[in-house]
């Protein structure tokens, strides 16, 4: 024996024989019906596996004088004008039947009953309808677009799917720099480590920013989990040492009563523009509404002349107020036809001019932030904090300090939880001691004030 031929011969069985072996164990003839018949009869498929068969009409008949019995086909003559499209068609029926009983095995492990095997085929060949589709594994980022899409149909109106978005992208360059595939099962706590320390570090985002994109990214996981995929335990960890980092207080700012009046009172008659934007921004202060409502808050959400009925844009939910003097003086001076909305960045834009010009605004004070991971000091004039959402915090922290309780002001914020509306109180050192005075003296007069006790006259007997 030639000395090559031993090494070709174990090629053969290592690599070719278990590709032939499905071949060698499983077979197909095409057969007559009636091959003796003078009449046209009907071409048959029979499949043989494991001392089986089936037995399959190929919807195709041929007179057996023009079929030839050695190649199971039909003869190649000018008297069958479709003798080749009937031959293709047994060739495509053929390569079939095998493709799905290889699928079957692959799929099920195990080999089709010869009544499993006839069914998916004259359903996938006849009926045309795909028995083996192939279905794509979700991603990690499939599902999130799919929460995002979800998210654009809850909320149309709004930004959220926006803010995810972000999240999502961040996620992809994270997947990038890090040269990893994102899982949902391998998400736990080094992913969420290494995760913090890519935005400190490369991306150089503030500690209230790593906290949102942790936050959503949490949230995007357990919907995941409700669509029945399984999470990395540690994701379920609380507390301080929890998926989550912890968010940094906000130093964002609201109004003072002096900064207010100014505001108010700042003649702006030769920039109608500014004098337009300070109004809008008023009437935030006033009614503690959302930019985005009261941005569109006009003549047709007065009612009776004495409510204020809005559906919020965030939450879509109704809201009723008190259509406040404040707020009605500014719709009187513009007739009733207040100006026509703009978009949140030019408003926050005009705004800052309008600040500027306070000087109660113009004094500089000192911020703290983590900043890439560093606590850093910011020294920064008090107009370039104000923006849109100083409006609210504004109602929230005057009024507080005035004495009214913040489960009755969330009857106008629409706050769900009173955890959430405490973030918006900005009281400074007076306001607070102003506040505790207050309720110390309320305390001291509901003790000290004793009912009247009623003498009632005895009856003569």
């Amino acid at each position: 024996m030639c000395p090559l031929r031993r090494p070709l011969r174990g090629l053969f069985f290592i690599f070719v024989l278990p590709l032939l072996k499905p071949l060698l164990m499983a077979s197909v003839t095409f057969v007559l019906k009636s091959p003796l018949s003078k009449e046209r009869t009907s071409i048959i498929l029979l499949f043989r596996y494991d001392n089986q068969r089936i037995k399959i009409y190929t919807k195709q008949t041929i007179e057996p004088l023009y079929w030839d019995k050695d190649k199971h086909r039909v003869k190649n003559t000018v008297k069958i004008t479709n003798s080749l499209s009937i031959n293709n068609q047994l060739q495509q029926m053929e390569n079939l039947i095998f493709t799905l009983f290889d699928k079957f095995i692959e799929n099920y492990q195990r080999k089709p009953l010869p009544v499993e095997l006839k069914e998916i085929f004259e359903k996938e060949y006849f009926q045309k309808i795909p028995q083996f589709t192939k279905t794509k594994t979700k991603t990690f980022f499939d599902y999130f677009d799919q929460y995002i899409q979800n998210k654009k149909i809850e909320y149309p109106t709004t930004k959220t799917h926006e803010k995810y978005t972000q999240v999502k992208n961040s996620l992809k360059e994270f997947e990038k720099y890090s040269k990893t595939t994102i899982i949902v099962e391998d998400i736990d706590l080094p992913f969420r480590n290494h995760y913090i320390q890519y935005l400190q570090e490369t991306r150089n985002y503030a500690q209230s920013t790593i906290h949102r994109h942790l936050k959503f990214l949490k949230t995007v996981l357990l919907y995941i989990e409700t669509l029945g995929n399984k999470l990395h335990p540690q994701l379920k960890i609380k507390g301080k040492n929890g998926f989550i980092p912890q968010d940094e207080l906000s130093e964002k700012i609201a109004l003072s009563e002096k900064e207010l009046a100014e505001l108010e009172n700042l003649d702006l008659s030769q920039s109608p523009r500014l004098e337009q934007i300070r109004d809008r921004f008023l009437i935030g202060c006033y009614t503690g509404l959302r930019f985005s409502d009261f941005i569109r808050l006009n003549k047709n959400n007065i009612e009776d002349q004495k409510y204020i009925l809005i559906r919020q844009q965030k939450t879509q939910k109704s809201l009723t107020l008190p259509f406040f003097n404040s707020v009605k003086k500014i719709f009187e001076k513009y007739n009733y036809e207040l100006p026509k909305p703009i978009s949140e960045v030019n408003f926050n834009l005009y705004l800052k001019e309008v600040a500027k010009q306070c000087k109660t605004l113009q004094q500089t004070y000192e911020t703290t932030k983590t900043q890439g991971g560093k606590r850093i000091k910011i020294q920064t004039p008090r107009y370039e904090q104000v923006s849109t959402h100083t409006a609210r915090r504004t109602f929230v922290t005057l009024n507080h300090a005035k004495g009214v309780e913040l489960d009755t002001l969330m009857l106008a914020t629409g706050h769900a939880n009173i955890k959430t509306i405490r973030n918006y109180v900005k009281l400074n050192d007076k306001q607070n001691a102003d506040l505790l005075g207050k309720r110390i003296e309320e305390a001291y007069n509901s003790r000290d004030k004793k009912p009247e006790t009623k003498i009632i006259p005895i009856a003569n007997q």
